[in-house]
This record gives structure tokens, C-alpha cells and sequence, in this order.
């Protein structure tokens, strides 16, 4: 008898073990916390039993509230006359970012308030981030958590359920009116690729102020759980490192690597170093970076590159390149080796794409519109190279095949934004409420329109701006139903970028 009770149970744990590797399997996704589907609904609370919906603000979501105790909060763009970007503004003292209190209220499974004691208290160092964003009357914001006696000691805090970390970026859906594609998107790469920055939805009051949804997201740093790399040695100039391509780099911490000064990159962009910290970085530092990175990049655009004498896979990680583009090429992403665009080595180690970050201009977001059709980055950057190769094509063609058989399915994708909708409830409105304004064209500047509206010869108008939620939803469904039905017939013509023409063929004889 107990022989087989303990064949029962052995039987059992193998069982669940194997449902718990089903989950983690790397080949068919990392398992990754999803908010909307952890969390109970406003269904699952049922009627607020303390407010009875009477509240200002009675919500199933994580509130954050942030005092800035008046301050001018640093950080919007100033512009000269000609509409050149000429930096940015600073609060009252000159400073770059302010003290201000943080309160969460965000306990499990409640009905939470504005009037509700805090859950955590704690200060941090505040400003408006962003590279178009930063345009937006919603603005996104930067928070680093500091010791308020000594703002020089940053102090590392989970917040809302993620990881222990010491900086967070406040997401505030604008030019997305769906409010979902950061959560989507990046939920959907942390199911795929080896880390992918956590999110949780919240609500926000600044300075007593209901400012609507936002997305809480951990930022890119190296530590425990977030980018795991050996950390650097002051005094080394070997050193595990992320860097990053942008439109608006910090000149100090900029490399003029390979591409740069061979003018293969984005005019405007740069490769700015993220890890090590500005106070760690000396010019050894910096050209050692600048020199590892070139090497790889000069290799790459080699003929050697060409002819399939350079073995690039002993100096990147194929695995994550392979996902970065597929995730990117589907979500019609255009920022790529223009704009957050992350590369992270450790000193050990192959260089790895990513991870990846931003997806707010995903599924023809952009300010331009994009046509279903097409490979966007194909050609782009660093790809435009590595597509020369049979084997790197053979590797993103069945990725994508096997990856449209589960996550990047239109089964997958099309519940999955059912649910975070039907999760959100009525969070939806009370932003609307703040923000609704957003969806005439005629209340918007420039930067906040993704384009003014198109008259054809018939005076029809087509606008790209959608003038309501269900619309803008809808817009992406039916994106993500069109672009996935092309690439599903076109992802096998990636091997054209790998085949010899008839003339270098001979060439080479």
C-alpha cells in the first residue's frame, strides 16, 4: 500500500513538473507575470462595499499618487524660433529632476481609493522623459527612488509586485489610444525573449490631480533581476556594458563607433552608453566600448561577412537577434537602430540584441502610416548584413513559423487584447474623461497628431487619427490580422537577401 502511495505521488510531482516546464520552456515561451490575467476584474471584486461606487476614484487597479510639493516638474523640450530642439527645461533651481513623495496603494485582491492610507511610502527624484514624448500633454515621467536625507543615495524598492529596483519609467498612453500596446507588446516579447522589462498597469494622481492610466515599467539597469551582468570594476577598461542607439544621446556618454563615423547609422542617431554610469565612465572606458563594438560592426559590413569567412556567431548572440527582429518585423516597429534600439554584453560574453523596449508606435502607430505589407527592417542597420547568411535567414524563418503556431497567433493576439480590455473596465472611461478631448485632431498640436487628415480630389477625408477607443482598437486587430497574413506568405522570401546574383557569381569565379 504504500509502495503505491509513493508511486502515486512521485507520478504526481513528475506530472506537475512537466506542466511547470510546459510554462518555462524556452523554445515555446518564459513564463512571464501577466497583470490582467494575476489580478481580479472589477467582475471578480463586485460591488465596492466601502464606497459602493460613490468614490471619486474607487478602483480594482494599483494607484500611484506623486506630491511635488509645487515644484516645476523638469524635463518638457524648449524649442528656438525655426523649430529646433535647443534642450530642455530644468525646475526653478537649475536642477534636472526634483524631490517629490511617492505613495502606491496597491493591496491584493481590494477595491482601491485616492483617500486610501498608502501601502508604500517613499521619495524619488522626478522628471518628464522621452524623445517625442516628452511633446505629449500627457507626459511620461522618470522616478528614481532615493534616501530623502542624503537624494545622492539611491535606494533599490519593488513596486507594484515587480522586482526590487532603484529607477521606474511612468508610461502614459497618448499617441496609443488603445492604452494597451506597451502591455501587450512587452508581455508578449517577455514570453518569448530571456528578460523583457516588467509592467503593471496603474492610475495616477499628480499633486491631487486624477491624470488616468499609466504604465509602470522597469527601466533597463544591471542588477538582480533585470539585466544580469557581472557588474563592472572601477579601474578595469574591460567591462560588461549596454549601450543603446538614439535620436537625442547624452554627447558625454556617446561612442563614435563604426557605423557612426561610416555614416551606416541614422544621421541623427548615436550609441550612447547606458551601463557603466556616467560617473564610472573615463575615455579608457569608453574607447575600450567603443572599440568592441566597432570591431563587431566592421566585421559585419567585411567582406569577409560576405563570403562567410567571418564566424559572427562567435561574437552575437543568434538567439536574441533572431527574436528582436521577428518581435519588431511583426509589431511594424520602426524605431529600430534609430531609437531605443539596446545592445548589452557582459565582459564574459557574445553581444546580445536588446532588451527591447517602447512599443507605443507598434502595429502602425507611427506618426506616418504604414502599410501592412512589406519587411520594414529587413535591410536596417546591422540586419541588412546578417540576412546574408542562410543560416540566419533559416533561423527567423522557422522561428516565425513556429512562433505564429502559439504566441504571435491571431487566435493568441486577438484574446489577449479582449481580455486586457475587459480587464481594465472602467478604468478606460475615467481616462477618457481627462484625456477624451484627444480624439478631435483639431485640439492637438503637431507632435500630438500622428498626422493631420488627407483630402483626396473628392474632398473625402482620410484621417489616420482615430475618434474613438473601440475605433483605435479596432485599427489594431485589423492590423495585426493583416500583418501577420502577409508576412505568413512572404517570410520564406528572406532568402532572396542570402542567394548569389548570376553576376557575383561569376565575380567570385
Amino acid at each position: 500500500m504504500k509502495h503505491k502511495i509513493i508511486v502515486v505521488f512521485f507520478t504526481l510531482c513528475l506530472v506537475f513538473i512537466g506542466f511547470i516546464l510546459s510554462i518555462v520552456d524556452k523554445q515555446n515561451g518564459q513564463f512571464r507575470y501577466q497583470q490582467h490575467l494575476e489580478q481580479p476584474s472589477e467582475k471578480d471584486l463586485g460591488v465596492c462595499k466601502i464606497c459602493e461606487g460613490k468614490s471619486d476614484l474607487c478602483t480594482h487597479l494599483p494607484i500611484i499618487r506623486i506630491d511635488t510639493n509645487g515644484q516645476k516638474i523638469p524635463g518638457k523640450p524648449i524649442y528656438d524660433k525655426s523649430a529646433s530642439l535647443i534642450g530642455y527645461e530644468k525646475g526653478i533651481y537649475g536642477e534636472e529632476e526634483i524631490l517629490v513623495s511617492l505613495e502606491t496603494i496597491d493591496k491584493e485582491g481590494v477595491w482601491h481609493h485616492s483617500t486610501d492610507k498608502p501601502t508604500k511610502k517613499l521619495n524619488a527624484l522626478f522628471h518628464i522623459r522621452g524623445n517625442t514624448s516628452r511633446n505629449f500633454t500627457k507626459h511620461n515621467f522618470g522616478i528614481k527612488l532615493v534616501d530623502k536625507s542624503n537624494i545622492e543615495n539611491s535606494i533599490s524598492k519593488p513596486l507594484l509586485g515587480m522586482s526590487s529596483g532603484k529607477k521606474w519609467n511612468l508610461h502614459g498612453p497618448f499617441l496609443d489610444k488603445t492604452l494597451i500596446r506597451n502591455y501587450l507588446c512587452m508581455n508578449i516579447a517577455g514570453q518569448i525573449m530571456e528578460y523583457v522589462p516588467d509592467v503593471r498597469f496603474c492610475e495616477l494622481i499628480l499633486d491631487g490631480k486624477y491624470q488616468g492610466v499609466y504604465l509602470l515599467m522597469e527601466t533597463i539597469d544591471v542588477q538582480e533581476g533585470r539585466v544580469e551582468i557581472t557588474e563592472h570594476e572601477q579601474g578595469h577598461t574591460a567591462t560588461s556594458y549596454i549601450v543603446s542607439i538614439e535620436p537625442n544621446a547624452d554627447v558625454e556618454k556617446t561612442v563614435d563607433n563604426f557605423t557612426k563615423y561610416t555614416k551606416r547609422m541614422e544621421e541623427s542617431s548615436k550609441l550612447q552608453i547606458r551601463y557603466p554610469t556616467s560617473s564610472k565612465i573615463t575615455e579608457d572606458l569608453k574607447k575600450s566600448i567603443e572599440e568592441d563594438f566597432s570591431y563587431i560592426e566592421r566585421m559585419l559590413y567585411s567582406y569577409s561577412m560576405a563570403d562567410g569567412s567571418f564566424n559572427y556567431k562567435n561574437y552575437i548572440d543568434l538567439d536574441s537577434f533572431v527574436d528582436a527582429y521577428i518581435l519588431n518585423e511583426f509589431t511594424a516597429l520602426n524605431d529600430m537602430f534609430y531609437a531605443s534600439t539596446y545592445f548589452t554584453k557582459d565582459v564574459r560574453g557574445r553581444i546580445k540584441m536588446g532588451p527591447v523596449w517602447d512599443y507605443n508606435n507598434s502595429f502602425n502607430n507611427y506618426k506616418h502610416p504604414f502599410e501592412s505589407s512589406g519587411f520594414l527592417l529587413s535591410q536596417r542597420g546591422w540586419y541588412g548584413q546578417l540576412m546574408k547568411d542562410p543560416e540566419f535567414v533559416e533561423c527567423v524563418v522557422n522561428r516565425y513559423k513556429q512562433l505564429r503556431k502559439d504566441i504571435l497567433s491571431e487566435q493568441y493576439l486577438k484574446k489577449y487584447i479582449s481580455d486586457t480590455i475587459n480587464w481594465l473596465g472602467s478604468s478606460i472611461k475615467r481616462n477618457y474623461s481627462v484625456w477624451g478631448y484627444t480624439f478631435s485632431p483639431d485640439n492637438l498640436n503637431t507632435f500630438e497628431l500622428r498626422r493631420p487628415p488627407i483630402y483626396d480630389k473628392n474632398s473625402t477625408i482620410y484621417d489616420i487619427n482615430p475618434s474613438s477607443f473601440e475605433e483605435s482598437v479596432r485599427w489594431l486587430v485589423n492590423f495585426i490580422d493583416e500583418r501577420g497574413r502577409w508576412l505568413d506568405r512572404n517570410i520564406d522570401s528572406l532568402y532572396q537577401y542570402c542567394q548569389k546574383s548570376k553576376k557575383s557569381a561569376q565575380i567570385m569565379e
